[in-house]
């Protein structure tokens, strides 16, 4: 029996010897290689895949990038597309009958006869209770299908197949510019094997991908080895930590990163980032393949024995930056700013407040702005947290004035609510979600909120003396059209307006029902400007949507050209800038031009209704 903890530990384990599970703790990183050639021992690919058997350079999973497959070749009867699309529905809870129909579309004994393929291919696990009477305790018949509750559960195999993706093959010319790639990366790691605590020994080729007469390339398969920095295993993990509370001082947080460390990770992203094609993997024992990169000398270096590693406490704040308020402050900063030490505290309600995806901060990722929102907006009138200027921040050029509820959730923009008497500065209102008049439109309300929050970011950096770093946003990616979308397009210039409920219940719905589904298919039009939704129609033109014309897609280029209307953070306060001449005509053009077209697409509609398809009792 070994040394017991003390009396006073809290954890409750009387009889836990701390040296042997030190021990044990060392004797795993030794033995990581070994752990990992007995993984890829055991759980060699049985998925059809092209990849070599062997383990992922991460150590988690048995392959880097996903599985592909010709989603329109046939399997069992069907399109890949649709038995893919079957077995996703499954991937969380397994797969019932009526799961089944609503996918291929196929009776009750055609669906059992799908999946008792699929059971015999191995994609699924058939319930132990397949050949036994169902029945529904209402209607007490041995035939009843409406609670038929009966579960087949994806195998390995299913499961891949339910994530395979129809990514088109690459040429070799393209894979010897990626492995090009891959390789000056690994020099460039190997110059400064510091960085990241690994350097690279030695890259080959395996799979297709070593094969000099593979054209047709779905990835592009590297066994890389890797090297430690560091000869004591003990020392490599120490400095790891300390490189990873670093990076999670910069911001890098709640990252999965793979069983080696983070250092390991790094260097995988270092040589070929998050790419689809290029596989890394761990060399096996009398592995060959064409040797692509080979470093000659030896970067191990001796480590120098350390004390034991503690992560960096965190101290908080004794007062808020922005309320001024002496409570306890979570320190923020902005992504890839030193946290740690940032001058900037924010309390739970004022992080709550300025809460943004460009702030990091200390604590539970857990922020919901609304409840705070709520509580503030009925306890500041009675208990201001400053006696003069702004009643929550406390700048001077605060106003006393009614200001209504501007929340942008339902779109209301304030309609029916009661005003509310704040003294408010010009940046504290959007940070509440209050507006300067009732009947604020939610596209009003969105730029006002983001120009208070902009205003709040600047001068917490101001008044902390430190430079705020501009934030760069990237340009969202615009989705690419496939004939799915394109077909949808063609629905809703067939009958002029239609809706994702529409979609959902008319008869060329064959894959998906949901009309949750349909609304991310429509998204892709919103993004590429050819629909938009229909307006001044009343009740009945809710959620219609209808195509747009070349004249308004014009239109509305110029105008953002010109001008955004909306509330603006000029560096100083928040104002609303006019719009410049020329503006309003431009804008009245584009409101007739969109009149026009919803009552084109509303005489449409009624001319050519939406067929709905009949559906049983599961939709």
């Amino acid at each position: 029996m070994g040394r017991s903890l003390p009396e006073s530990s809290s954890h409750g384990f009387a009889d836990v010897d701390r040296d042997a599970v030190e021990s044990g703790v060392e004797e795993l990183g030794r033995d990581l290689g070994g752990l990992f050639a007995e993984m890829a021992a055991r759980y060699v690919r049985e998925d059809g895949d092209s990849g070599p058997a062997l383990m992922a350079l991460g150590g988690v999973g048995r392959q880097e990038g996903e599985r592909v497959v010709d989603l329109d070749a046939p399997l069992l009867g069907h399109a890949t597309r649709e038995i893919r699309d079957l077995l996703k529905r499954g991937d969380s809870f397994g797969l019932h009958i009526r799961d089944a129909q609503r996918a291929v579309h196929l009776d009750r004994d055609q669906c059992l006869a799908l999946l008792a393929a699929a059971v015999d291919a191995g994609y699924l696990t058939a319930p132990e209770d397949l050949n036994e009477v169902q029945h529904c305790y209402t209607c007490r018949t041995d035939d009843c299908e409406y609670h038929d509750y009966r579960t087949w559960t994806l195998t390995p195999a299913g499961r891949s197949l339910a994530h395979a993706s129809g990514r088109k093959p690459s040429t070799r010319k393209n894979a010897d510019a990626l492995v090009a790639k891959v390789v000056k990366a690994a020099k460039a790691v190997n110059d400064d094997p510091d960085a990241t605590l690994w350097w690279v020994k030695e890259i080959r080729a395996v799979g297709p991908y070593a094969e000099p007469g593979q054209e047709s390339l779905l990835h592009v398969d590297l066994a890389v080895d890797l090297r430690p920095r560091l000869d004591d295993p003990a020392e490599q993990r120490k400095a790891e930590q300390r490189l990873r509370d670093a990076a999670r001082d910069r911001g890098e947080r709640e990252r999965v990163w793979d069983m080696v460390g983070y250092g390991h990770w790094r260097t995988r992203l270092a040589l070929a980032g998050r790419s689809k094609v290029v596989r890394l993997f761990r060399p096996a024992g009398g592995l060959e393949g064409p040797v692509l990169f080979r470093e000659e000398r030896d970067l191990t270096v001796p480590a120098v024995a350390t004390v034991a590693y503690q992560r960096p406490v965190e101290v908080p704040l004794e007062a808020c930056s922005w309320c001024g308020r002496a409570v306890r402050a979570e320190r923020v900063a902005q992504r890839g700013a030193a946290l740690g030490s940032s001058p900037i505290g924010l309390c739970e309600q004022c992080l709550s407040l300025g809460w943004t995806d460009d702030l990091q901060y200390q604590g539970s990722a857990g922020v919901w702005a609304w409840p705070v929102v709520r509580d503030l907006r009925g306890s500041l009138p009675e208990a201001p947290f400053h006696g003069s200027g702004c009643a929550l921040c406390g700048r001077e050029n605060a106003v006393e004035q009614p200001w209504w509820p501007g929340d942008v959730r339902d779109g209301s923009g304030g309609d029916g609510h009661e005003p509310i008497v704040l003294r408010l500065c010009d940046v504290c209102p959007g940070l509440l979600e209050l507006v300067d008049a009732p009947g604020r439109e939610g596209w009003w309300c969105a730029r006002h909120q983001d120009a208070c929050l902009a205003g709040m970011h600047a001068l917490l950096h101001r008044h902390a003396g430190i430079e705020e770093v501009p934030g760069v946003k990237k340009a969202r990616k615009v989705p690419r059209l496939t004939a799915l979308h394109r077909g949808v397009l063609a629905q809703v210039d067939e009958h002029g307006a239609l809706s994702a409920f529409d979609l959902a219940r008319a008869p060329f719905s064959q894959d998906h029902q949901d009309y949750r589904w349909w609304q991310v298919r429509l998204a892709h039009l919103f993004d590429h400007r050819l629909i938009a939704a229909v307006r001044d129609g009343g009740d009945e033109a809710r959620e219609l949507v209808r195509a747009t014309s070349e004249l308004e897609r014009d239109l509305a280029r110029r105008l953002g050209a010109v001008h955004t209307p909306g509330p603006v953070w000029d560096g100083d306060r928040v104002v609303e800038p006019p719009p410049p001449a020329g503006w309003a005509e431009l804008r009245g053009q584009a409101d007739q031009e969109a009149a026009r077209l919803d009552r084109e697409a509303l005489r449409r509609r009624a001319d050519h209704p939406v067929p709905e398809a009949v559906r049983d009792r599961w939709g």
